[in-house]
């Protein structure tokens, strides 16, 4: 087992055949760092020039890699360090965790996080949106629990998340006749938001003429142009409004295209169209990687913005991912800052922003250890970590200075 760097534009054929079957058994899926997600942005230039993959390999097999871009941590301080939050990673990745072998996973990350050294990375990594909970956190815990390195919890937020429920209710892919009046999972809504959505729903139907259908073109690669020109047709359209439309950015529009036809390929492309009275309110695609489904795109009909037809359509999908398929979750992929958009979902996850000082830095850097410990429920002196932080003005300073 050894650390090997991989610029992004240098992937191989055979790396990425490594690299999906990785993604397909990664003990926590991650979308954004699934090949077919990330092989096309290679023609994106300035943006993912920088991009790095870590990869831990053991003969021709991939355990763990991990998207990285070295940084200087600020002018004038001699320190670099790497992060999960690069360019590309930052503007269009909302999940930025490892992808790590299932039943290796306390060795694969250990060796990851081992081999930024054994590759000539700094030994100072920034991960962001890292899960508080799961496999992939245990994982984490056990590691830091062998000694040498330290932690440091930057940031905590809550994202949407939604685990598939006992029970939920099962029905067939709507790829032939479109399912009219879809049901909505709205069981965690209190009354009030249900009798609200309930009047959406109505005033919908009635301004455009007809009920809601649900129409899911997966497989059809027409349905890309058509998204394209709808999400063109709204505000996203306009770039004096801040859009940012596929339309706007012929490489964004490449990529799009790329991305989604290797996923379509395999079967793991999810596109619904939601209509009403024939006319197009809602457009969705969402992605599947190591059988969990990540949103990954949508836009609505802005001219019946009235009645919430963003919000409609994406409980639409939610229900329909979780009915449709067997994907053990669905993570919408919302940035946490979108409180409303997150409200529509039942759960939420925690993801951390870690700052991990692996072999060799713990003399150089203190990194305060003892509040991420107690969230792993790792034990300071079980984990070889002081419980006060050495330099503690200094470090305050340095945290400044990387935030």
């Amino acid at each position: 087992m050894h650390a090997r760097l991989v610029p992004l534009p240098r992937v191989t054929a055979a790396d990425a055949r490594a690299w999906r079957r990785l993604a397909d058994t990664a003990v926590e899926p991650n979308l954004y760092l699934d090949p077919r997600f990330l092989v096309p942005a290679r023609h994106r230039g300035r943006e993912v020039a920088d991009v790095l993959l870590l990869v831990v390999e053991d003969g021709d097999e991939w355990l763990a890699v991990l998207a990285l871009t070295a940084t200087t941590v600020a002018p004038g301080v001699p320190l670099r360090a790497v992060t999960t939050g690069g360019t590309f990673m930052t503007t269009h990745c909302d999940r930025h965790h490892p992808l790590v072998r299932a039943g290796r996973e306390v060795d694969a990350l250990g060796a990851l996080l081992g081999g930024l050294r054994e590759v000539g990375l700094p030994g100072l990594v920034q991960l962001q949106h890292f899960p508080v909970d799961g496999p992939l956190a245990d994982a984490l815990g056990r590691v830091v629990a062998r000694g040498g390195m330290l932690l440091h919890e930057r940031r905590r937020t809550s994202s949407a998340y939604v685990r598939r429920p006992a029970g939920a209710e099962r029905f067939p892919r709507a790829t032939g006749a479109p399912l009219v009046d879809p049901p909505l999972a709205v069981e965690h809504m209190g009354a009030g938001r249900r009798k609200d959505l309930r009047r959406r729903l109505r005033g919908l139907a009635r301004d455009a003429g007809g009920p809601l259908e649900l129409h899911d073109v997966s497989d059809d690669p027409a349905v890309d142009a058509e998204f394209a020109a709808f999400q063109a047709a709204g505000w996203k359209g306009d770039a004096e409004r801040g859009g940012a439309a596929l339309g706007l950015d012929p490489v964004a529009h490449r990529w799009f295209r790329d991305v989604v036809a290797g996923f379509r390929r395999d079967g793991d492309a999810m596109v619904l169209r939601l209509t009403a009275g024939g006319e197009t309110v809602f457009l969705s695609y969402a992605l599947r990687s190591g059988g969990t489904y990540f949103g990954f795109l949508d836009a609505y009909g802005e001219r019946h913005a009235r009645y919430s037809p963003g919000a409609v359509g994406r409980l639409v999908e939610l229900t329909y991912v979780l009915g449709a398929t067997d994907a053990p979750a669905f993570d919408p992929a919302f940035d946490a800052r979108y409180v409303a958009g997150t409200q529509l979902y039942p759960e939420r996850r925690e993801h951390v922003d870690l700052l991990v000082s692996t072999r060799g830095l713990v003399a150089r850097t203190a990194v305060r250890a003892a509040p991420v410990a107690a969230r792993f429920g790792i034990g300071a002196r079980g984990a070889g970590l002081p419980l006060v932080p050495v330099g503690g003005e200094q470090l305050a300073e340095w945290l400044a200075l990387v935030a």
